[in-house]
C-alpha cells in the first residue's frame, strides 16, 4: 500500500489570486455605491445639509444687515463672518450620518447576513464601505463647502474686514479644501462607530455628540481646558488644517496627525468589532 502525503490546507484568503481580490473589491464598491444611490435616507440627509447651508446664509444676511446699519466704530468690533464655522459642523453630521447608515441599516434589517454570503471576506466588505464613505464625504463636503463659499462671497460683496474673512475668493480655497477633508474624515469615523455600535440611533447620537454637542460644551470649560479640548474636535480641525487665524493650539502638522488618528482609531475599532463579533 502506498501512502500519499497531503499538503497543508491553505486558508481561503491564500487561495484567492491578487487579481481576483482586486476585482472582488471593485465589484463590492460598485454594489455599495448602487445601494447608497437607491436609499431614500441618502437624499434626505443631503437635503438636510442643503437646508443647513441655506439657513446659514440667512443668518449671514441678517448679520450683514446689522453690520451695514452700524457705525464705523461698531463695525470694527464685529467678528469674522466665516460661514463655514456655522454650516460645516451640520454638514459633517448629515453626511456622516449617511456613512454610518452604510452599515447600521444592514444590521437593523438583517441584510448584513446576505451581504457576508456574497462577500465572505469581512475586511473587503468593510473596506468597500469605507471607500464609499470617503468618496461620499469628499464629494458632499466639497459641494457644500463650495456652496457655502459662493453664498458668502455673494452676500459679503466688497465689505471690508473684520466682517469679510477673505480679501479675494481664492483666499478661501484652503478652507474649502480642508472643510471637505474633515467631512470625509467624519464620514469614515461614523462608519467605524456604526461597525462598533451596530445601531443607527446609538451611532447618530454619538456622532451628534462628537461634532455638534462637544464644541458647545467646550465653551463652558475654563479657558486652558477649553482650548486643549476644542483643538482636537473634528469641526475645529478645519481652520487648523488650513492655517487660518484661530485661537486653537494645534499646528498644521499637529492637525494632520489628529485627523489621521481619528480615521485610524475609528476604522480600526470598527474592523476589530466587525471581524471578531458575530454578524447577527
Amino acid at each position: 500500500m502506498t501512502t500519499r502525503q497531503l499538503a497543508p490546507r491553505s486558508s481561503s484568503a491564500a487561495l484567492v489570486a491578487p487579481g481576483t481580490r482586486s476585482r472582488v473589491f471593485r465589484d463590492t464598491v460598485a454594489a455599495e455605491w448602487m445601494k447608497l444611490r437607491t436609499v431614500r435616507s441618502t437624499y434626505a440627509f443631503l437635503a438636510a445639509g442643503l437646508a443647513a447651508t441655506l439657513l446659514g446664509m440667512l443668518v449671514l444676511s441678517l448679520l450683514i444687515g446689522s453690520f451695514d446699519r452700524a457705525t464705523a466704530a461698531e463695525q470694527a468690533n464685529y467678528e469674522t463672518a466665516d460661514l463655514t464655522v456655522v454650516v460645516m459642523p451640520f454638514v459633517e453630521f448629515f453626511v456622516g450620518a449617511i456613512g454610518a447608515m452604510l452599515i447600521t441599516t444592514e444590521f437593523a434589517t438583517g441584510t448584513i447576513g446576505p451581504g457576508l454570503l456574497a462577500v465572505p471576506q469581512r475586511r473587503t466588505l468593510l473596506g468597500a464601505k469605507a471607500a464609499i464613505a470617503g468618496m461620499l464625504g469628499i464629494l458632499g463636503g466639497s459641494l457644500f463647502a463650495l456652496l457655502t463659499l459662493g453664498g458668502a462671497a455673494l452676500l459679503l460683496g466688497n465689505r471690508p474686514a473684520p466682517l469679510n474673512p477673505w480679501p479675494t475668493w481664492t483666499d478661501a480655497l484652503p478652507t474649502v479644501f480642508c472643510a471637505a477633508l474633515v467631512v470625509m474624515v467624519t464620514s469614515a469615523v461614523a462608519l467605524g462607530l456604526g461597525a462598533v455600535l451596530r445601531s443607527t440611533a446609538s451611532t447618530l447620537l454619538t456622532l451628534g455628540g462628537l461634532v455638534l454637542v462637544a464644541p458647545v460644551f467646550a465653551h463652558f470649560l475654563p479657558t486652558t481646558w477649553h482650548l486643549r479640548f476644542a483643538s482636537v474636535l473634528l469641526p475645529n480641525l478645519t481652520p487648523q488644517l488650513a492655517g487660518n487665524n484661530h485661537p486653537y493650539l494645534l499646528s498644521q502638522v499637529g492637525a494632520v496627525a489628529v485627523t489621521v488618528a481619528y480615521v485610524v482609531l475609528a476604522l480600526g475599532a470598527g474592523l476589530f468589532g466587525f471581524t471578531r463579533r458575530d454578524a447577527s
